[in-house]
């Protein structure tokens, strides 16, 4: 027993050498000491440019996506399951007073938005135009604080009002419309003829972006389901187009994706979630972080050769020194590992100079933010959503551990040519320079 304990166990010497190796890599980095000083500051700044860049890429990101989910279908969406591939307004939920009793049941936390969206013909004595009708609860929906204080003329609807509808600042010049216009929604129908409602203006919003100010008409669920009901749907049964449900923690959509799914999905009904109602969004945002990761990548590789030069020229003036602790005994894996101790220390410290000036320059835009509206000559609209005026770093824990983790590696493997180098030395030669 005592014999395979004493196996198992490291010998003394090799844990004393490893402390010596240690301690003689940290003086070696010190005796240059402005060069490793300058080395360890360009890397601080080099890290804390990536940092500041992949942070203020996430919080536009998400800038965009909570802009996107609020202004569109929510966290989660149930919608007739062939309705994102072919949109046409003969697909719909026929019992929406069902599957509102059925997602009441379940008890989701956050709100459920019963919506209805329509695609029409908006047309005047003056012009005539495309559009999307919106049906939705006009005292509950998630857009009224977004929508409503961008009410520029009227007022907004009233709960009971069955012909009146808001448009945009866009369509209203289109138009040719203003507040108590009427305007003639006109619809296809499945069969092949059309049908018509006639909408009176209430009011007039300016929502910034103009693919909602030409094109998007509200109107109570009352005046949406009309169209429906001409599709063939039972008024008794409130139908609807879709449920837009947004979720008070975000982080728990995979598990409510799942019991939604598991509740009320059939061959008639599927439950999406926003990246799957948004694919375009989703692509912009993975192509945009492919740049940001191009420019860490730049920044990485001025980084790597700045450390090689530092720990390469470190090898190359002990060069004589290393002959001669070669000529008294050590092995060429101890002198490799004393060079590649002293990549490990650089590394170490690089990571704690780049956070100390990266993570400064974090909280101090999580905190104060960049205003990019003097930058965006044409506005933050970008595919079909927009970006806050003032965008905030946000950095979760799974990119600080990436960043972290690609810095520390970055700078370990540029000691590896260098620790090479230096094992290579024999005493012989070495004595001689």
């Amino acid at each position: 027993m005592n014999h395979s304990a004493s196996a198992q166990t490291p010998p003394p010497q090799a844990r004393i050498a490893l402390t010596l190796l240690l301690q003689l890599a940290w003086r070696n980095l010190w005796r240059h000491r402005r060069r490793t000083l300058i080395t360890l500051c360009s890397i601080a700044v080099g890290f804390g440019l990536a940092v500041i860049s992949i942070g203020l890429g996430d919080g536009s990101h998400n800038s965009m996506i909570r802009n996107a989910i609020r202004m569109g279908e929510g966290h989660l969406t149930v919608q007739p399951s062939d309705y994102l591939a072919a949109p046409a307004n003969h697909k719909f939920l026929g019992d929406g007073k069902a599957l509102t009793q059925q997602l009441a049941n379940l008890k989701i936390t956050g709100s459920v938005d019963p919506r209805i969206a329509l695609q029409v013909l908006a047309s005047t004595a003056h012009n005539a135009v495309g559009a999307s009708l919106q049906g939705m609860d006009m005292q509950a929906d998630q857009r009224i604080p977004i929508l409503k204080p961008r009410l520029v003329q009227g007022d907004w609807l009233e709960p009971m009002d069955e012909r009146g509808i808001l448009i945009g600042g866009g369509m209203a010049s289109k138009l040719k419309a203003r507040v108590g216009s009427k305007i003639v929604l006109m619809a296809g129908k499945q069969g092949g003829d059309s049908q018509a409602q006639l909408g009176r203006v209430r009011g007039i919003f300016n929502s910034g972006m103009a693919e909602l100010d030409d094109f998007l008409i509200l109107s109570n669920l009352g005046f949406a389901r009309h169209f429906l009901t001409g599709e063939g749907a039972d008024p008794a049964r409130t139908p609807l187009t879709r449920f837009a449900i947004f979720l008070d923690d975000p982080d728990q959509l995979p598990r409510w994706k799942t019991s939604l799914s598991t509740a009320v999905s059939n061959e008639d009904t599927v439950v999406l979630d926003w990246q799957e109602m948004m694919p375009q969004l989703v692509q912009f945002i993975v192509v945009d972080d492919a740049g940001n990761y191009i420019f860490l990548m730049l920044i990485l590789i001025m980084v790597g050769f700045g450390i090689i030069n530092t720990v390469l020229m470190s090898v190359l003036e002990r060069t004589r020194e290393f002959g001669l602790l070669r000529a008294l005994g050590l092995s060429r894996v101890h002198l490799l590992l004393l060079v590649f101790c002293e990549s490990l220390l650089l590394s170490i410290l690089a990571v704690a100079a780049g956070w100390l000036i990266g993570g400064l320059a974090h909280l101090w835009f999580a905190h104060n933010g960049i205003d990019l509206s003097a930058v965006m000559n044409e506005g933050t609209q970008i595919m079909g959503t927009f970006i806050d005026p003032v965008v905030y770093t946000e950095l979760s824990w799974s990119r600080i551990g990436q960043l972290t983790l690609i810095i520390f590696l970055t700078t370990l493997a540029s000691g590896i040519y260098p620790a090479i180098k230096a094992a290579r030395v024999t005493p012989v030669e070495a004595l001689r320079t």
